[in-house]
């Protein structure tokens, strides 16, 4: 059976109206609850369902009645079981994600296909033989419990990674002993929007944290006074040490990082969601503790560490430059700015050390374009990349010519490129086997003009063999300085098969030009 988009669209609008009109909704109670926010009396009626699924019967009960009115309208929409059946195929493959190395070993993310997570691996040479360090399937039941961040130290012995329970913030740090895969008893709490910088030595980590909430507050409980401490391997948690915080400033986070010669350690301070922060530094090595100094003050501007060398730092920034441009800074001297790679017309979205040089990626017009240029900002090379599409990773350190990418598009999941950056060499590090051919679709950009007369991009995609006049789902998001960059999905491609088309805006407030 071939369901068309033609049918398919129809049949789920005729069977959408007439659901609304005979679907009895669960009732939701409500409750008297208000509180007075800036001046004005804000009402919450529905407050309990903040309670945690897992612990409150009552949220439990009301999930599975929503849960249940859902289940048997979707039960209805004709078609539905043969495009299950085909994304489930569409999905099942295997995904690697972009590696890190740690040492001489390289880490990274995989799935089989149909895993509800991905796990993490290792391999003790470029081809040497994968083997399982974490599969958090195994971690719970109910598969709420999830591996998120995870770092591992520079000589490749530990992996420091972050256990996130139920979809919260709130993050419990581990350490693994990577030759045996044992855990280590190391186990840090009331972790939240914390980087895993380990130090130079791989003997500890610089992590970011809160107090502890009152009991029956974690999930209420409002983010202040973030705080930065180092954690020795072997310690417990109430010996870590306090390394910066600002109980004048209760509302700034904190994010430290340590430069890949582990002389410096990078603090970088930010209020709210926008790209606009301050940065401090500390020299690290002596036996004292590090004595952290103000670098670039206010909260003006993005600074993003590119890389540095002793004192020499790399950032993009958008001072000056609305799209970005690439600078050197002597940290000495953090008011004399060199200019490395002025802005362009393109969006610099990012750029880092590896080696010797300097991997600089931009987004031009929503689809990515990298190259490759000394650290005195000459151009080396364009990084070839397959076609319009999202490249992303290019990590690494100085030092180390090595680093790797993904490279996605509208009709092609992630495939993972090695690039030596010494001599340009590329290869495929993992690439997926597919039930599907993505050499049959095709992707073209468009623009539209916004009202104001802006110039703003749109990507159409679908079957080669798709005529004219074919049913269209047109997506758009902007804000938040998130861009629509091209990338995969099994469900948009169950469409396309079908003979649909995708057209994809991207809306203006998305991060596709700068701030502008």
């Amino acid at each position: 059976m071939r369901v068309t988009p033609f049918v398919l669209a129809s049949l789920i609008m005729t069977s959408s109206l007439a659901a609304k009109a005979e679907t009895p909704y669960p009732e939701t109670r409500t409750v008297n609850v208000a509180e007075e926010q800036f001046g004005e009396t804000v009402k919450d009626p529905y407050r309990w369902l903040e309670n945690d699924v897992r612990e409150d019967p009552a949220v439990a009960d009301w999930v599975k009645a929503q849960n249940k009115v859902t289940g048997a309208f979707l039960a209805t929409l004709p078609g539905r079981d043969v495009l299950s059946a085909r994304m489930k195929q569409l999905y099942d493959f295997e995904r690697i994600g972009t590696p890190r190395k740690g040492g001489k070993r390289y880490f990274y993310m995989r799935n089989n296909g149909l895993q509800n997570q991905s796990s993490l691996w290792v391999r003790d040479t470029l081809d040497g033989e994968p083997r399982l360090l974490i599969d958090p399937n195994t971690w719970a039941k109910d598969g709420a419990t999830a591996l998120a961040e995870w770092e591992p130290s520079p000589d490749g012995q530990h992996l420091l990674y972050t256990v996130q329970d139920g979809g919260t913030d709130w993050r419990i740090l581990r350490v693994l002993n990577v030759q045996t895969g044992a855990l280590l008893e190391d186990e840090l709490r009331w972790v939240k929007f914390s980087n895993l910088a380990w130090d130079g030595k791989g003997k500890g980590f610089y992590y970011s944290r809160f107090a502890a909430p009152e009991k029956g507050a974690a999930f209420q409980s409002l983010n202040l006074n973030q705080t930065i401490f180092y954690h020795a391997l072997g310690t417990p948690q109430s010996a870590d040490k306090m390394i910066y915080a600002t109980p004048d400033r209760p509302q700034l986070g904190h994010f430290a990082q340590v430069t890949d010669d582990g002389k410096h350690l990078l603090i970088t301070s930010s209020q709210g969601t926008d790209d606009r922060y301050a940065l401090h530094v500390a020299k690290l090595g002596g036996k004292a503790a590090p004595k952290v100094q103000p670098l670039v003050n206010g909260l003006d501007h993005n600074w993003e560490l590119a890389g540095s060398k002793g004192r020499t730092f790399w950032f993009v920034t958008n001072k000056d430059a609305p799209r970005g441009r690439l600078v050197k800074m002597d940290i000495t001297k953090p008011d004399a700015l060199a200019e490395i790679v002025p802005q362009n017309a393109d969006t610099l979205v990012g750029a880092g050390l590896v080696g010797k040089r300097l991997i600089v990626a931009y987004l031009g017009d929503a689809k990515s374009r990298v190259e490759l240029r000394e650290t005195d900002g000459r151009g080396v090379s364009a990084i070839t990349l397959p076609g319009i599409g999202t490249a992303s990773g290019f990590g690494g350190k100085m030092g180390d010519s090595e680093t790797f990418f993904t490279f996605s598009s509208y009709a092609a999941p992630a495939t993972v490129y090695r690039f030596d950056t010494a001599t340009s060499a590329l290869e495929v590090f993992a690439k997926p086997k597919l039930a599907f051919d993505p050499e049959q679709y095709e992707t073209d950009q468009r623009f539209y003009t916004s009202k104001d007369g802006t110039r703003v991009p749109m990507f159409i995609v679908k079957k080669k063999t798709t005529g004219p006049g074919a049913p269209t789902l047109l997506y758009g998001y902007g804000g938040f300085n998130i861009s629509q960059t091209p990338a995969f999905s099994a469900t948009r491609l169950a469409w396309l098969e079908q003979g649909g088309v995708l057209a994809i805006a991207n809306l203006r407030g998305g991060g596709e030009y700068g701030k502008a």
